[in-house]
């Protein structure tokens, strides 16, 4: 009498149609699992390894799931509800970048192809250690939910960060762009812009800051920041600050004030709620159009072109290389740690060193 055969203990047979060895086995959940082999040894090392694993708890059924459509399910299920919609957006162009990776099965993904893929990406060393935490993130994910039996990513390196030095403007840069922005020989169109450059200049606030500033956070001689405007697919939304630590109050020169005030004043509608810097339409200015106005306010004062973000770069060193202490500028630039800022600004301080000397001599007695 033939032996009842076990549930879960699975079987081998040959198939002459096919020329293949067939091993089965049904999975914890009732499935039946089958994979057909050229020779007999490779069945029953598979049939072993499942049915060990099964026995252990570390059985894994199989997925045709593939690495992008897990990356679009993991972004829309576990990171999408708890960041910004501009966040987002990021997360979907790095994503695009991970196209060679696609197509593959999630459960067969590897170590060795993944570092094959950035060995062959033309990608900054900056950009592939962008794709390495998201890809990390989401292989981890998967792991933790049980879609893949080991966490490939382990097994890899981050590809190394190359730190960029920090660009800024020098002081007579800065006064030339305030002389130009002033002078009547300018454009008016540009010079219009003056109070909103003046502004970026004495503050190092971010031009999402600037241009999401409304009169309410305008007052006396400081302004608040508790809003940043954002320009996601197209649209213009007011967003809060990333981190607690964005939410701060600025305090400003005199001259910058006034200039604000003048602003206010020469405005032929005042809404009190309304942004300080706005179009004819009195919607908020797009952070590209100002961009734009930024080049070409550059250009008419023979400058070299750099980012508005410089400006607040530049504010940064200046107040540092002024004797300012660490904690008060990283508080004004709405970091959360000071040693963010110092990581930042540190080496980038002009003159830092020249007094060093000095201040030796008189420590030592010398």
């Amino acid at each position: 009498m033939a032996r009842k055969r076990i549930n879960g203990e699975g079987s081998i047979n040959y198939e002459n149609a096919r020329d293949k060895y067939r091993a089965a086995i049904t999975d914890p959940n009732g499935k039946r699992i089958v994979k057909r082999f050229d020779n007999p040894d490779d069945a029953i090392t598979w049939l072993s390894t499942t049915k060990s694993e099964i026995f252990k708890g570390s059985y894994i059924p199989p997925s045709d799931i593939t690495v992008g459509e897990w990356l679009i399910e993991w972004l829309k299920t576990y990171i999408a509800p708890n960041v910004r919609p501009k966040t987002v957006l990021r997360y979907k162009q790095t994503m695009n970048y991970l196209m060679p990776l696609a197509n593959i099965r999630l459960q067969h993904l590897t170590a060795h192809s993944v570092q094959q893929f950035y060995n062959d990406s033309i990608l900054s060393s900056n950009a592939k250690n962008k794709l390495h935490k998201l890809l990390k993130a989401a292989i981890t994910k998967a792991h933790i939910l049980d879609l893949i039996n080991k966490n490939i990513m382990l097994a890899i390196a981050a590809p190394r960060v190359e730190k960029t030095e920090i660009v800024i403007f020098s002081q007579q840069d800065i006064q030339q762009i305030l002389n130009t922005l002033q002078s009547k020989s300018t454009n008016l169109r540009l010079r219009k812009y003056y109070p909103m450059m003046l502004l970026a200049i004495t503050t190092g606030a971010r031009l999402g800051e600037i241009l999401g500033l409304k009169w309410p956070c305008v007052t006396n001689n400081r302004i608040i920041i508790n809003n940043s405007l954002q320009e996601i697919s197209g649209k213009l939304i007011d967003m809060p600050p990333k981190t607690p630590a964005g939410n701060r109050s600025i305090i400003v020169p005199e001259e910058v004030m006034s200039a604000l005030n003048s602003l206010r004043q020469s405005d032929k509608v005042i809404e009190l709620q309304g942004y300080v810097f706005h179009t004819l339409n009195r919607t908020p200015y797009a952070p590209r159009n100002i961009e734009r106005i930024w080049k070409a306010t550059l250009k008419a004062a023979g400058i070299e072109h750099k980012k508005f973000h410089c400006l607040r770069h530049t504010h940064a060193t200046q107040l540092l290389a002024s004797g300012i202490p660490l904690l008060e500028v990283a508080k004004r630039l709405g970091h959360s740690k000071a040693s963010h800022t110092l990581d930042l600004y540190g080496h980038a301080i002009p003159g830092y060193d020249e007094h060093l000397p000095e201040k030796i001599k008189n420590i030592y007695s010398l």
